[in-house]
Parts: structure tokens; sequence; C-alpha cells
């Protein structure tokens, strides 16, 4: 077997996976798995980093300004959960698979954040030790609501160790929780809104829809209104509507010009140089590094600000995303760089990367201190969080996924998984 054709193999493997898989009928987006293994190491990196103190103390100096700019990276996560999620949902409007009923999406949305989240949770409650958990707040950790009210939910954890109350990078879950259980609400709304129009209609209504509500919520996060200094806004989807909305836009011209034979000139432009997507998201983060201040995460930054930093970081993930869902999946760097096996497989078990590695980065941090022990620190992280998110994988998630499109009955009847096209995506 060529090296080309093993590669291709080993990454329809990792597409066959229940985790990745889309609603049946509906496409794939292949190179969506890979981006989301690009996001969850650059994450892996910047903890290491925080939790050692940076490269000398949080000095203005470069290396540290490119992995404070890092944080951009939540924004592709953000626009990944609704462009998969939201694109199911409309893809009957132009002539797609019909979308999938409430109780189903809820169902999937439950199997894929709770059970591994909760035994990440209760493991690294025993072992380190995490602050809150089995405190009388523990409902709040155990359903992902802690951030929404931290300063009474949290108050149960030392102020000392507010790193190791809970798992603190379930912040980013916590948001995508309340925007799961907005999004069928926001689909009803826009199916009201455009029933009965054609095509070209309900794709422009959609699109002021989500602009719309994209422009209140940036509106309400400055002055007068402040709402970012509200928890409920800055860890609720509201407060970062905004990059899910890019997503939710990014779903409803896919759809939309989905049985084009010709596509609109942007998205030929896509599929012929996706490169220079990717060049032109590099330029945008370095304009993030060179032109906004050295201090991690926008939550620190005035209105002003906070507002550029956001509208920025957005048209950076939007052009590292196109690629991916516009793309050709088996052309070009991107696609070379994002359909790479290693990556993919890195996508595959991102989530329990993400629950696993935290804990352990603030733990090594602790032990080796200044940015002398970064290496040490990134190092021992990778060693200790991969294989724990690898058993998170095949252990929790990989075998409750198996219940994601079909019933107990099926499964225990050795019913085969419910024929679908294979080849073009990465579901959610």
């Amino acid at each position: 077997m060529s090296a080309d054709a093993a590669r291709a193999s080993a990454s329809a493997a990792v597409l066959s996976e229940d985790v990745v898989s889309p609603p049946p009928h509906h496409p794939r987006f292949p190179l969506t798995v890979g981006l989301r293994g690009i996001a969850a190491i650059a994450i892996v990196v910047g903890h290491a980093w925080f939790f050692t103190g940076g490269f000398g103390g949080f000095t203005s100096s470069l290396p540290n300004r490119l992995v404070v700019r890092w944080d951009g990276v939540v924004a592709i996560f953000f626009m990944l959960s609704a462009f998969l999620l939201y694109r199911p949902m409309i893809a009957h409007r132009a002539g797609g698979p019909g979308s999938p009923t409430v109780p189903a999406y809820a169902w999937r949305r439950f199997l894929r954040l709770f059970p591994a989240y909760w035994v990440a949770l209760t493991a690294l409650a025993v072992f380190p030790g995490l602050f809150g958990v089995f405190s009388h707040n523990w409902w709040a950790f155990y359903s992902l609501t802690d951030f929404l009210d931290p300063e009474h939910l949290h108050s149960v954890c030392p102020p000392s160790e507010e790193f190791r109350c809970g798992l603190p990078q379930s912040w980013t879950l916590g948001i995508d929780l309340t925007f799961y259980v907005a999004l069928p609400f926001y689909a009803i709304l826009a199916a009201l809104l455009t029933r009965g129009r054609k095509l070209a209609q309900w794709m422009w209504i959609e699109l002021a829809l989500a602009g719309g509500l994209t422009a209140l919520t940036l509106w309400a996060a400055g002055h007068p209104l402040d709402l970012r200094d509200e928890s409920w806004f800055r860890y609720s989807f509201i407060g970062h509507f905004y990059w899910f909305g890019l997503g939710l836009a990014l779903a409803i011209v896919s759809v939309a010009y989905s049985n084009r034979k010709r596509q609109p000139s942007p998205i030929r432009f896509v599929e012929a140089h996706p490169a220079l997507c990717w060049a032109a998201g590099f330029g945008v983060y370095l304009v993030t590094v060179l032109a906004f201040s050295d201090t991690p995460f926008v939550f620190d930054f005035n209105n002003s600000e906070y507002l550029v930093m956001n509208l920025v970081q957005g048209v950076g993930g939007v052009l590292f995303f196109l690629p991916a869902v516009f793309g050709n999946p088996n052309r070009g760097l991107p696609a070379r760089v994002l359909g790479h096996p290693a990556l993919m497989w890195v996508g595959l078990i991102s989530y329990g990367l993400l629950l696993w590695h935290g804990t352990v980065a603030v733990m090594l941090g602790s032990l080796f201190g200044s940015g002398e022990g970064y290496w040490t620190v990134l190092i021992a992280e990778i060693v200790i969080a991969v294989p724990m998110a690898t058993l998170s994988y095949y252990v929790v998630e990989k075998p409750l996924m198996r219940f994601k499109y079909r019933s107990p009955r099926e499964i225990f009847r050795g019913k085969g998984r419910r024929n679908q096209p294979l080849p073009d995506s990465g579901g959610s």
C-alpha cells in the first residue's frame, strides 16, 4: 500500500467513528476534525505557558505575545459548534435531508458533553484533588453551570486555589451548553421568519437575523450596559454570540449553495486558493499579536479593545475555517495539514484532552514554578494527558456514542449502523 493510500485509509477510519459522524444522510466535513485537533494542541501548549508564568514572566516579549493571542482558538471551537449543529437543522430548506428532532438532538448533545466530563471531574476531584466538587455546590459543577455565578458558587473553594476549583477550563463547556439549549429555539425563530420564502430570500433573512443578534450582543457588552461584567453574560453563549453567529452564517451559506452547479466567486476562490485563506488568517493573527495588549484573554480589555479584538479574531477564525468547509478536502496545504491522520486523531480525542490536561498543567506548574520549567511541564503534560484523553475516548466516549443514532434495542440486537454516505466530513 502506498503512503497516500495508507494515509487515506487512516483518515477514513477516523471519519467512520460515531463521535464525528453527522446525522444520517447529512454530508461530512472531514477537515473540521483536524481543525479541532489544531485548536486542542494550541490550548494545551498555551496552558503550559500560562501555568509556568510565561517565558521569563508575563512580560511584553514577542514569544509571550505570540502565545497570549492563541486565545483566538476559542473562536474556532465556537464556530465549529454552531456550523456543525445548525447545518443539519436547515439542510432541508435546500432539498437536503430532514432536520433532527429536538429530543434526538438533545440526547446526542447530552451523550457528547456530560458522561466524559463527569468521569474526569470525579476522578480528578479524588486525585490529585479538586475543590468544590464534593461540596454542597456539587450540583453546579456537575451541571456545568458553576461559572454562571462563580462569585457565589466558587465560594466553596479557597481563593488561592481558583485553578483547582472544579475544572477551570470548563468555562467554555458551560458556554457551549447554553448554546446547545438555545439553538433549537433559534432554529424555530428562523423557521418562522423564513416560512414560505424562496431559497435566496431565506438565506438573506437568516443572515440578517444572525447579524442582527450579533450586533445586539456586541452592543450590550459595551457602554452603557457593560454586560460583559456580568457572569451570566460572560459565561453564556450571549456574550460570545459573535463567534457563534459566524458559524451560523457559514452553515447558512453552505446550505444555500449546496446544490448549485456553479458556486459564487468567493467560494470558488476558497476552493482554488485555500492556502491564501490561511495566509490571510495568519496575517490577522499577527495583527492581534502586534497591535493589541498582551493581556491574556479578552475579558481584561476595556470596552473598545474588547469589541475590536472580538471582531478581528472572528475574521481570523473564519479565514482558518473556510478551507475546512468550502475547500477541497483532498487538495491544497490546508487539506494536507488538516487531513493528516495524526492530527485528525488528536481531533478525535480533543474533548478528553480538554478535560484532563488543565489540572495536570496546574499541578505541574506549581511544582516547577517559573517559565524555566515550561518545556518540562509541557512534555510531562502531554505524557500524562494524552493517555488519559485516549482512555476517555475509547473507554467512555466511543462506547456511549454508539447510542448516538441508534436505540439501545438496536445495539443489543446487533444491528449495523444506519446507512449514510461517508465521504466528505466530521460531525460533532
